[in-house]
């Protein structure tokens, strides 16, 4: 037992010792190091609210009926009336002949590029930069002509150089006429009814109209989107008219009321679509047991949105800008001012600042043009701090 005794004291001594060792090491750091600093930085704040929505357009699903389908248009295209966005085979051999004409304008294309004085090199690099600029932007319009220049360039090879790319562009073309002339019966055409957008994605909600959201009322927001209706198993696809595409959601009474019909707000797009918009607000609906339903516009982005149905996005009512400053940083002087310490060359030199907001371990002060700035040196910590003090690092 005495032994256990001893044992715990000459532990408690030695914890002791590490912890008195610290703060010595820590105080003479401080004293010898005493200046520390931080570049005023540019800081911002927003006051919004998170919103749960669906996006409406004007939309119409695409069918074709019969067997294999084909859509020969992209996820996003803008296509004109008349504008064939897919075909329906009938039979081997018109499959056959689909296969051919769509190698066929892959290898025209790579040809051209190199005809154009493209290298290899350069070709695999720039399909690279566009895969990684569609994932990035979420743009997928263009995925089918990356996905080809992919298999060519980078896994296959197939777009070696010949030398003799204008002969065999021009054979190429002439090959490509005579399969497409060549169509008959078994193949059946899907055509654009009107000019639009195209997009693979249906989700039974294409019959919700932009006149069913006009001055959508709370109860009229939840019943529209309560239960999708069945997509035909000959759908593919659905074209949207226009570039007008509208955000229906709700909130609380009292944020509502911060908008006003007519006028326009920023959103923050989040989660299934990332983007930053100023929109227009079309309604705001009168309260029903507390909530609003309200209708934002926007005439930007249709190809990014046309696959698009629910979205979560911010909306912002206010924001602040100003300066970011440490907690650490802010003093009062003699006369009861709020200042901080900006270092000009080796002195420390006073200067006001007006605290408008909050966050965390900072303050956000007003940016101004004859008191602290974006991109002056605030002295966080330094010893004997005071007006044209003299601080060394």
């Amino acid at each position: 037992m005495e032994r256990s005794d001893a044992l715990i004291k000459f532990v408690a001594v030695l914890v002791f010792v590490a912890v008195m060792a610290y703060l010595g090491i820590s105080f003479v750091s401080s004293y010898r190091d005493p200046l520390r600093t931080v570049m005023a930085s540019g800081m911002e704040l927003r006051d919004g609210l998170e919103t749960s929505g669906y996006i409406v357009r004007d939309e119409e699903l695409i069918t074709a009926s019969g067997s294999n389908p084909a859509v020969t248009v992209t996820e996003g295209a803008k296509v004109s009336k008349g504008e064939t966005l897919a075909v329906r085979y009938s039979g081997s051999t018109a499959m056959e002949r689909a296969q051919k004409i769509s190698e066929i304008q892959l290898r025209i294309r790579q040809l051209t590029a190199l005809k154009n004085g493209k290298s290899e090199d350069r070709l695999s690099s720039e399909t690279v930069m566009s895969l990684a600029k569609a994932i990035a932007s979420g743009d997928l319009s263009g995925l089918y002509d990356i996905q080809q220049d992919v298999d060519a360039y980078i896994i296959s090879g197939s777009a070696l150089a010949t030398g003799n790319e204008a002969q065999e562009i021009e054979a190429l073309e002439g090959e490509l006429r005579s399969l497409s002339q060549s169509s008959s019966a078994d193949t059946v055409r899907v055509t654009a009814p009107f000019s639009g957008t195209f997009s693979f994605t249906t989700d039974g909600f294409e019959s919700v109209t932009p006149a069913d959201v006009e001055n959508l009322s709370d109860a009229q927001f939840h019943n529209l989107f309560s239960s999708p209706k069945t997509v035909p198993e000959t759908a593919v696809g659905k074209l949207v008219r226009g570039i007008k595409w509208y955000y229906a959601t709700e909130m609380d009474e009292k944020s509502a009321q911060k908008l006003h019909a007519g006028g326009s707000a920023h959103l923050i797009f989040s989660r299934t679509y990332s983007a930053d918009l100023t929109m227009t607000v079309e309604s705001v609906s009168l309260p029903e047991n507390g909530r609003c339903a309200v209708v934002f516009s926007s005439t930007k982005y249709m190809q990014d949105v046309a696959a698009l149905r629910g979205a979560t996005a911010q909306v912002v009512f206010d924001t602040l800008s100003g300066v970011s400053v440490p907690r650490e940083a802010v003093h009062l002087n003699d006369e009861g001012e709020t200042v901080v310490y900006i270092l000009e060359g080796i002195s420390a030199h006073e200067t006001p600042i007006n605290i408008i907001a909050e966050s965390g371990d900072f303050y956000m002060a007003e940016n101004d043009r004859d008191g602290l700035r974006v991109g002056d040196t605030i002295i966080v910590r330094a010893n004997n701090l005071y007006d044209n003090a003299v601080v060394e690092g």
